[in-house]
């Protein structure tokens, strides 16, 4: 370890040691001076700005460096482990702070909505970007929860791209940082029962969104912190007390919402009052991973289901023989449904999430499953099969009444043309399918559409052409 000379945010030349593989950036007061030293093998992505970041209280007097915090962010959390979080905190006494990016400008760390749970004790679980910036927020979110008031942090990274750093980083980004308590509130429900609510539905894999006020002005001032749920279904939890607005918020919330859900991301929604009253609600879909359902744990299903957890699919699996429905043939699973297919696949509540994939062992259980699915909401229904054995179905289906059109959803044989036969190459086809459909793809070689006009440039190059 060497000495080396660091310039603090107030300019201050300060004396630390330099470890190999790390870097430093400071800020520092009259008294102290804080330090945040990071490991330069991480990756500066949206997901892992950091891998690990020390706080240092820099003391001049006694020229010393006492650890305060040592965090370590690679652990991705999710949304639903930060409310499980905060429920096991409320339910001990414990308030804690929740700080969410908000709004974004510029070059950041973090995306608009990532998340960073503070505890008194100073500890955290996730992150809004790492370093200075995020110790500021954490430092602000300390404050806010010995208050129990709302605040909002702005992190300006454009000062840091002069000082010597290896960050990338260079704009600008607002946190918004909410008590989460267990105190009654004026009106219920109460913070614990929102945080209840949210993982209740994404427990059920039912998407939920949290509209939050993060600003407000005038008379609506006071506002800032309330909090309203709506539900997939538009149902709403909680509400927002707006005196005198010119029209129901609500309302508005609700149909924001939904389209919160569909895009799959946040935004704020800015509401107009009377004289000079103002409100912004950060509308914050939750929503969970999407769905694979297979009916039928045959040989396909295994390989199948393994892929679809590595693609972070929340994977359930039924069929009405428990041997083969069972964890040690599916340890990734969510959900191992043992019983009769068409009773369990018409009873399964299905979203716009979901992704029904028929794969049983017998011509009579595609004709159950498929009837008992062809009305409901999933976003991709398949079901393999030989070209003889998918009419087979259809043909009796339409006999019944099935409409043409409804039938036409169904893509069967399942799967894109990849040409493998094994188990595991028809579920990568079938996944390769639904991963298109999903993202809108078109299965086709990202290479066919260049391939002649790459081989063109080529021919003019031996030719000596312009190309």
């Amino acid at each position: 370890m060497k000495s080396s000379n660091l310039h603090g945010k107030l300019g201050r030349e300060i004396d630390i040691f330099e470890q190999p593989q790390s870097y430093y950036s400071a800020w520092s007061n009259r008294d102290t001076c804080i330090l945040i030293t990071f490991h330069t093998l991480a990756s500066h992505s949206a997901e892992k700005y950091i891998m690990r970041w020390w706080l240092l209280l820099y003391n001049k007097e006694s020229r010393c460096l006492h650890c305060l915090l040592e965090l370590d962010t690679t652990r991705k959390i999710n949304v639903r482990e930060l409310f499980q979080e905060i429920i096991h905190n409320l339910e001990s006494g414990e308030t804690v702070a929740m700080a969410t990016v908000v709004r974004r400008k510029g070059s950041v760390p973090r995306e608009v909505g990532a998340k960073m749970l503070v505890h008194r004790d100073g500890k955290i679980s996730g992150t809004v970007g790492g370093g200075c910036g995020e110790a500021e927020v954490w430092r602000s979110a300390l404050n806010v929860i010995d208050t129990q008031r709302p605040g909002m942090v702005q992190v300006d990274l454009t000062e840091e791209i002069a000082m010597e750093s290896q960050g990338v980083c260079g704009g600008i980004f607002d946190v918004f940082v909410q008590p989460w308590h267990n105190k009654l509130l004026p009106d219920p429900p109460s913070m614990q029962d929102f945080a209840r609510a949210i993982n209740d539905a994404l427990e059920n894999e039912q998407a939920i969104v949290l509209n939050t006020i993060i600003a407000a002005a005038g008379t609506w001032r006071s506002s800032i912190g309330q909090q309203m749920l709506v539900h997939e279904n538009g149902e709403t939890f909680g509400g927002l007390l707006l005196p005198d607005a010119p029209a129901e918020p609500a309302l508005r919330l609700v149909d924001a919402a939904k389209k919160a859900i569909s895009a799959g991301k946040p935004h704020i929604e800015k509401i107009p009052g009377h004289a000079n009253a103002w409100a912004e609600v950060f509308v914050e879909p939750f929503v969970p991973n999407p769905v694979l359902l297979i009916a039928g744990a045959g040989h396909i299903a295994g390989p199948l289901a393994a892929l679809a957890n590595l693609m972070n699919f929340s994977v359930s699996v039924t069929d009405d023989r428990a041997s083969f429905a069972s964890r040690e043939r599916f340890p990734s699973a969510r959900q191992l449904l043992v019983g009769d297919i068409e009773s369990t696949l018409r009873n399964y509540p299905s979203t716009p999430r979901t992704h029904i994939v028929l794969v049983t062992r017998a011509h009579a259980h595609d004709v159950q499953g498929l009837r008992a699915i062809i009305d409901s909401t999933a976003a991709y229904i398949g079901m393999i099969g030989s070209q003889r054995r998918v009419w087979a179905v259809f043909k009796l289906l339409h006999e019944e009444g099935v409409p043409s059109e409804k039938l036409a959803r169904v893509r069967a044989p399942i799967g894109l043309d990849l040409g493998g036969s094994t188990p595991e190459e028809i579920a990568l086809c079938i996944m390769a399918e639904i991963v298109m459909l999903r993202h809108g793809g078109t299965g086709i070689a990202m290479s066919e559409p260049l391939r002649s006009r790459y081989m063109e440039r080529l021919r003019r190059m031996d030719q000596g052409d312009d190309y």
